[in-house]
């Protein structure tokens, strides 16, 4: 078994939908018998949100106790580290210990590329996994590091495709894609899926940041967030029956009250992300999930899937996404359904209600077969090791 360093986005931005992108990562490892530290950098000034304050500071106290209790939850007693790159102050171990873990390390995950640090070049092998295709490549993450690393994985799978028009920066993309431990959103205290007959008086949801870091120019061209892609959706509640629900951050009132008026339900990204009960608990009581993508994700057919729509597929919860080039790799139909226009969106919804339970066990089995931490994790470890 390797002892790999995994760093994240988890301490600085501790709501619970952000920490399953990297949390699923320290998880799975853990389970397939991995030694794991999870080490986080501050990587700007005043980088910390702390969601019972609602401001942002230099202190990681929230976010480190918030990670920590989640650790605890599932029975994880790893190191948690963060530095703050400006001040050298450290948390979780000592700078010395650090730099050990760091030096006898087989290898280190860089998920998201949001970290770096000089010493992570003692590392004997380094891995950046892209959470964020295109916006990766032209330089709006791992922007001091991109060519640090022996290996690169990126989520968005089409990369160096006939048809995908993200940059490759000459380097060789493998295609990966969310892991997500299953069990976790199976448990017993969970809610099972909704009657059939009931099915329309529950909701298709999402959990969703309007606008994030917002658009960028690039060679001459827009390539735009979430929002940019709901605009041409606005109108959907008024050709289904199916109840929609957009649990969102970053939206403006103007555009709120345009979508309340439009006939969606909209609830506060903060609230359902608040603690790990809530959270779950709004993903399992869905009755599936209804989403768009990035408008960057769409127009350059990347390949990429969502961290969270495999929390609705573990949890046997059938997905509705704007297709992003993923039914290239992924079969959809059943389980995943894949739309590209308002008319494919409504039919597409009207096939989950009409076969809801088979598109329940779908979704689950496509969380066992393909995004299964079993299944996408070793691959990984194995390409970062140089096996």
């Amino acid at each position: 078994m390797a002892r790999i360093i995994v760093c994240g986005y988890m301490i600085r931005y501790p709501l619970i939908g952000m920490l399953f992108a990297f949390f699923h990562y320290v998880l799975g490892l853990s389970r397939l018998g991995h030694e794991v530290l999870y080490l986080e950098e501050s990587g700007w000034s005043q980088s910390c949100y702390d969601p019972n304050r609602q401001n942002h500071s230099d202190d990681p106290q929230s976010g480190l106790q918030i990670v920590q209790t989640l650790m605890s939850n599932f029975g994880l007693q790893i190191p948690v580290c963060y530095v703050n790159r400006d001040s050298g102050q450290i948390w979780g171990i000592t700078w010395d210990d650090l730099k050990q873990a760091l030096k006898t390390a087989d290898l280190l995950l860089n998920i998201g590329g949001v970290c770096w640090l000089p010493e992570f070049q003692t590392c004997q092998r380094r891995v950046l996994i892209d959470l964020d295709p295109f916006f990766t490549q032209i330089g709006r993450f791992a922007v001091e590091d991109l060519h640090q690393y022996q290996a690169y994985f990126s989520y968005g799978a089409n990369i160096g495709q006939v048809g995908c028009t993200i940059p490759t920066n000459g380097i060789t993309w493998y295609p990966t894609v969310p892991p997500v431990v299953p069990d976790i959103w199976q448990g017993a205290t969970l809610t099972e899926p909704p009657a059939t007959e009931a099915k329309l008086r529950t909701s298709l949801t999402t959990i969703a940041n309007w606008s994030a870091y917002g658009g960028v120019v690039y060679e001459g061209e827009y390539y735009g967030q979430k929002n940019e892609e709901f605009s041409g959706l606005l109108g959907l509640p008024s050709h289904t029956s199916q109840r929609l629900e957009l649990a969102l951050s970053g939206v403006d009132t103007e555009t709120r009250e345009q979508l309340l008026a439009a006939g969606w339900s909209i609830r506060d990204a903060g609230e359902v992300s608040k603690d790990l009960s809530t959270y779950q608990a709004y993903i399992t009581s869905s009755q599936g999930e209804f989403s768009v993508a990035k408008q960057a994700y769409v127009k350059t057919h990347s390949g990429w899937f969502s961290d969270r729509s495999v929390c609705y597929l573990g949890a046997g919860r059938p997905v509705v996404l704007q297709d992003t080039g993923f039914s290239k790799w992924l079969t959809v139909g059943k389980g995943v359904l894949a739309f590209s226009s308002l008319e494919e969106a409504v039919e597409r919804i009207e096939q989950v209600n009409v076969d809801y339970l088979d598109h329940c066990a779908a979704a689950k089995n496509i969380a066992e077969q393909v995004f299964n931490y079993k299944v996408v994790l070793p691959r990984l470890i194995e390409i970062g090791l140089g096996e």
